[in-house]
């Protein structure tokens, strides 16, 4: 089991490209959500929030839709939880809808002696990494995941697609560190650092940061991240 860290634990990108950085009210103060955005129109979606309030917003509306998820460090697949549904739309009143389930109703079970958190956290990856801290990935498109339990994925790779699924009001990527998920009950969860990262401020269009987390609010560029002889995340060339 993964216990106290002597030093900060960094981790590479779990996706590509422009997206919001997110904590939303009631997270852990080290579980972020990351929401795609056109950096052109600042929008994650091509509807209007009329749309959202007096209508619906189609799931494949989203930037975020089918986005692609990486394996942010070199690891073993822990835990996968697939086979369910997403969210075909989102609006208002889905929203609360989904909100209230989750935080009044929301039961968890168990499935093949195995706590179901599907309905909260939708399809995941857990990745078991070689310190043996758990990197947890929630609210993946239903049967889009690529990797299988006990596979040994290296950081970089192809893990499955961002998707609405679980209790997801918008479309989304969860990430998280646990210092364990033997017993969920008991599990921590753990602060970490991202190696490399481009930030828009209001000086110039892209800052380059490294071995930190940005703002929450933040826009933010991650580029694909490749491994050093000695083993050491480092980041690509950042444009």
């Amino acid at each position: 089991m993964y216990s106290e860290h002597e030093t900060k634990i960094t981790i590479g990108a779990p996706i590509e490209g422009e997206w919001k950085f997110l904590r939303p009210p009631g997270h852990h103060p080290f579980a972020f959500d990351f929401v795609k955005v056109d950096y052109g129109k600042g929008k994650t979606n091509g509807k209007s929030l009329v749309h959202f309030i007096l209508s619906r917003i189609p799931s494949e509306d989203y930037c975020c839709w089918k986005e692609q998820v990486y394996s942010p460090i070199n690891g073993e697949i822990f835990r996968i939880g697939n086979g369910w549904h997403d969210h075909e739309f989102t609006n208002l009143w889905k929203t609360i809808r989904i909100w209230y389930n989750a935080t009044y109703k929301f039961r968890p079970k168990k499935e093949s002696g195995i706590l179901d958190v599907r309905p909260n956290a939708g399809n995941y990856i857990m990745i078991k990494s070689d310190d043996g801290y758990i990197i947890f990935l929630g609210h993946l498109k239903n049967n889009s995941i690529t990797v299988r339990q006990g596979q040994r994925v290296e950081q970089g790779e192809k893990l499955g697609l961002v998707g609405n699924s679980g209790n997801s009001t918008a479309l989304h990527l969860h990430i998280n560190l646990f210092d364990q998920m033997q017993d969920p009950f008991t599990a921590k969860v753990l602060p970490f650092v991202f190696v490399a990262f481009q930030v828009s401020t209001p000086q110039t269009k892209w800052a380059s940061c490294t071995d930190s987390v940005p703002q929450v609010g933040a826009l933010i560029k991650f580029n694909r991240i490749t491994i050093n002889s000695s083993g050491r995340q480092k980041a690509a060339p950042l444009s």
